[in-house]
């Protein structure tokens, strides 16, 4: 199993490893995680690794300056450059130097560095050892270039995992199209070469048979999902009323803004709202919750990156549990692993999203409220119906198929067909 991320690396992007890890063993199979040494990283959660018991090996992640530097375009030569006398126009033409300067040896990704360490560590280890099968899991996309070195060299079946679509999807931005091409062109080689595609959702695996349709017998869809024990005690728990729990991170198109406004609106109406935060933000949201939480005192709880069990405490203590996808091209791909925490937790479920994956799954268990992620009097009126006259909790069996042991079942059944052919 190649995992960049994996404990004590956090966050949302590890769990799908580390719960395979830890229940494909009653499945018959026993895995070797090979993942990533990374202090830089700023999502911790150590304590997650007691879950398992199975060899853990760490290639270091490797950093070193960017091209861009290397080439005097870094930011601080560009600002002395400007200070000096540099146009406006050169100072913007220099930024987008840089940009790409810095991103034209990071293909497909800026874990690159590390796949070629963790590649050369992959094939000691299937040398010293040979492993039944090989399992990659993306993003970053960088994992699955140590399953094509692998795949090259050795017979081993190969199973490609995509959490996030790559080239085909809304989260690629090339910043040419020569980038674009380069980038398809290793996707390709990927498809390809692999034994079987795993997809997180039905529309991300229809968007690869449309993509690669010579591929289409390879795609199989196995969600994301909750581990029962990682809520046991949860239950004992009290939601406090008018709070809104959300457990994530904010960047790039997915922003809190359209939230905050319905939130400030309602506020007057309902003056004991409370939006507990968990996670992280990048520099445009974290300016948009700092002017909220400027503007409306004790409106805003701030917690931070948690381990994951505390966030899902913090989250048990919430009465509407928040849902955001960035209305943008592929977004209806998107079915995000803390959907299906959401559920397990029994919370009604405030979706500002586009039609989707997600938001389908959610009307078909009368789970909470969709409202359009770009207007704010839309979810303002979602949250007010969800805080006046909750849906029940969704039912136990409802969700059941999406539990973790479950899910490793199926994984497990697709690796004996692989290693059965």
């Amino acid at each position: 199993m190649t995992a960049y991320h994996f404990p004590p690396l956090g966050g949302g992007g590890m769990l799908r490893a580390l719960k395979l890890a830890r229940y494909l063993p009653a499945c018959g199979w026993r895995p070797t995680v090979l993942s990533a040494d990374d202090p830089a990283f700023h999502l911790r959660d150590p304590a997650a690794l007691d879950q398992v018991d199975c060899p853990v090996i760490r290639a270091p992640a490797r950093r070193y300056p960017s091209l861009g530097r290397l080439l005097g375009l870094s930011a601080s030569s560009g600002a002395q450059r400007s200070s000096g006398g540099t146009s406006p126009g050169g100072g913007a033409l220099r930024a987008r130097l840089r940009r790409c300067a810095a991103r034209l040896g990071d293909l497909p990704d800026a874990q690159r560095r590390w796949a070629r360490g963790a590649a050369a560590t992959a094939v000691a280890l299937q040398h010293q050892r040979p492993h039944d099968l090989i399992w990659t899991t993306g993003p970053p996309q960088s994992s699955h270039l140590v399953g094509l070195r692998l795949k090259e060299r050795y017979a081993a079946p190969w199973v490609v995992d995509l959490r996030d679509s790559w080239t085909v999807g809304p989260f690629f931005e090339p910043i040419s199209g020569f980038h674009r091409a380069l980038a398809r062109r290793l996707e390709r080689r990927v498809v390809e070469a692999a034994d079987a595609l795993v997809c997180v959702s039905p529309s991300m695996a229809e968007l690869y048979r449309r993509a690669f349709p010579a591929a289409a017998d390879k795609l199989s869809v196995i969600t994301n999902g909750y581990d029962e024990a990682d809520f046991a005690g949860l239950e004992q728990l009290k939601p406090e009323p008018a709070s809104i729990g959300y457990a994530g991170s904010f960047y790039g198109p997915r922003r809190p803004d359209v939230f905050l406004d319905a939130l400030t609106r309602l506020h007057g109406e309902h003056p004991a709202l409370r939006w507990r935060f968990i996670g992280s933000a990048g520099p445009e949201a974290a300016a948009a919750i700092d002017d909220c939480s400027a503007a409306h005192p004790g409106l805003l709880e701030r917690r931070g990156s948690l381990p994951h069990r505390a966030a899902l405490s913090e989250l048990a203590r919430c009465a509407v549990l928040l849902l955001v996808i960035a209305p943008q091209p592929g977004a209806q791909t998107v079915l995000t692993g803390k959907l299906f925490e959401y559920l397990r937790l029994g919370r009604p479920i405030l979706a500002c999203c586009p039609p989707g994956d997600a938001a389908r799954l959610i009307t078909e268990l009368n789970a909470g409220n969709i409202a359009d992620p770009r207007d704010p009097a839309a979810v303002g009126r979602a949250l007010a119906a969800l805080l006046e006259n909750p849906p029940p909790p969704v039912s136990r069996c409802a969700v059941e198929p999406y539990e973790r042991r479950r899910l490793a079942e199926r994984t497990a059944r697709l690796f004996n067909e692989l290693v059965d052919d």
